[in-house]
C-alpha cells in the first residue's frame, strides 16, 4: 500500500493516477447520457452514431443502470487521483469491465458501417490500454517488501 505521498522516484505522472483520472474524466459524459438520458444514449450513442441501437431493443432499466455503473467507476477513478493506493484496484475494475465490453462488442459489428466498425472497437480498446497503463504505473509505486 502507498501512503499517499509520492516519492522523489514517482509522481502522479508515473504512479497510476493520471492513466485512472482520465477514464475517470472521459466517462463522464457517457455515464451522465446513460444514467439521465437513457433514450437519447440508446438513440444517438455516441455523437449521434447510434451505437447502441444497432444491438437490440432499448431498455431504460438497464441503461440506465449501466449509466449509474458508469458513475460509480467515475466517482472512484477520480477518489483515486487522491488516494493512490486505489489506483490498482480501480484499474483493475477498468480492466475487467473494457476487456469484457471490448470482448463482447468486437464480435458483435453487425449493423454498423467499417467506419463506426473502426471506431468502436479503438474507443473500447481504449479502456484495458489505460487501465493497463494504471496497473503498471501503481504497482511501480508501491513500497517493495
Amino acid at each position: 500500500m502507498t501512503s499517499g505521498v509520492s516519492t522523489p522516484t514517482t509522481s502522479r505522472w508515473t504512479d497510476g493516477r493520471l492513466p485512472v483520472l482520465i477514464l475517470g474524466v472521459a466517462f463522464v459524459p457517457t455515464a451522465v447520457q446513460a444514467a439521465f438520458f437513457p433514450r437519447s444514449f440508446y438513440d444517438d450513442f455516441p455523437l449521434g452514431r447510434g451505437w447502441v441501437a444497432v444491438d437490440g431493443a432499448f431498455n431504460e432499466h438497464l441503461v440506465r443502470d449501466v449509466g449509474a455503473l458508469f458513475l460509480a467507476l467515475v466517482v472512484l477513478s477520480i477518489w483515486a487521483w487522491w488516494r493512490p493506493a486505489l489506483v490498482v484496484p480501480v484499474a483493475v475494475a477498468w480492466l475487467v469491465e473494457g476487456t469484457l465490453h471490448l470482448l463482447y462488442h468486437g464480435g458483435h459489428l453487425d449493423g454498423l458501417e467499417g467506419v463506426d466498425r473502426v471506431g468502436l472497437v479503438l474507443s473500447l480498446a481504449f479502456v484495458p490500454v489505460m487501465a493497463v497503463a494504471a496497473i503498471v504505473g501503481g504497482r511501480r509505486a508501491e513500497p517493495q517488501v
